[in-house]
Formats: structure tokens, sequence, C-alpha cells
């Protein structure tokens, strides 16, 4: 798996995305980020308390699928209360990861992982707003979850472990 990685990003170094990222750099902004030391970690930070609550809401509406939690409210209850989380959280996701790619854009254009993790982010963002629309409206009007509803919680929830995995993985591929 290295040795692909590596071919990918020796790959990506002799695409438009070496050039991008070298002219990224030179931008103000991405300048300015880069001279301040605790830039950087303040987005991160911000991106990680993101992902813990978009997180932490998917959970909770899976657990309400499941009957585990909040049993005592009904799903549009579930709904009102944790999917405003989801999607604010998401907003968070995009300022703070639009400002890490900035801030070190070759660290990020030119890794393996990134170009994995941002189709699989907007994979997951449709999924769940399919999800959403789809399960959740019926759940919300009186249905009860049946097999198909429980196995998309938990493709959404395995789905975004896997984008937090890449995320997290970043830092550690080849460059």
């Amino acid at each position: 798996m290295g040795d692909l990685l590596y071919a990918f990003t020796e790959w990506l170094r002799t695409t438009w995305v070496n050039d991008t990222s070298l002219a990224i750099s030179d931008w103000k902004l991405s300048l300015w980020l880069d001279t301040h030391f605790w830039a950087i970690p303040i987005m991160q930070c911000f991106h990680i308390l993101a992902i813990s609550a978009a997180f932490g809401a998917i959970i909770m509406v899976n657990l309400r699928i499941f009957r585990l939690a909040g049993t005592d409210r009904t799903f549009a209850e579930t709904e009102r209360r944790y999917v405003r989380w989801i999607w604010w959280s998401l907003l968070v996701l995009l300022i703070t990861g639009a400002g890490m790619t900035i801030a070190e854009p070759p660290r990020e254009l030119i890794n393996p992982i990134f170009w994995i993790k941002i189709p699989t982010v907007i994979f997951a963002v449709f999924v769940s707003l399919w999800f959403h629309n789809r399960v959740m409206r019926r759940l919300a009007s009186g249905g009860a979850p049946g097999a198909f509803t429980k196995g998309g919680a938990v493709f959404v929830l395995l789905l975004w472990l896997f984008i937090m995995f890449l995320g997290r993985w970043i830092a550690y591929a080849p460059t």
C-alpha cells in the first residue's frame, strides 16, 4: 500500500496540482498563516471540535434509530435536535479544512490521502443528505426503522469513521 501511495504522490508532482499548490503558497493569506505559528493549530482544534460535534450528533441519531437512546422523543424531535448540529459542524469543517489547505498547500494537495478523503467527504455528504431526506422523513412521520434503515445508519456511521481515519492519516502519508 505504501508503494502505491508513494507512486500516486510522485504522479501528483507531475500534474497541475503541484503548480497550483505552489501558487497558493504565494497567496497573502497563505503567507500570513505560515508566519503565525498559532493559526494552524487553532484551525485544527476547531476542525477536531466540529468533527466531534458532527459525529456525536450522527451517533445520537443512530442510537435513536436502534432505539438505544432518546426513545422518549419522536424521530421528528430527534431530527430537529441533532441534524442542525451536523450541518453547522460540516460548515465549520469546510471553512477550517479550506484554511488548513491554504495554510499548507503542498502538504495537503500533494498528499494522496487528501485526494482520497475529499471525494469520500463529498460522497458522505450526498449519502447523508439522501439518508436524511429518504429515511428520516419517513421515520419522522411515524414509520418504524427496518433493516434497510438500520443498515443505512451503520453505513453512514462507518463512512464518517473512515473519513476521520483518512483525516488523521494525512499527517503520515508520503509527500
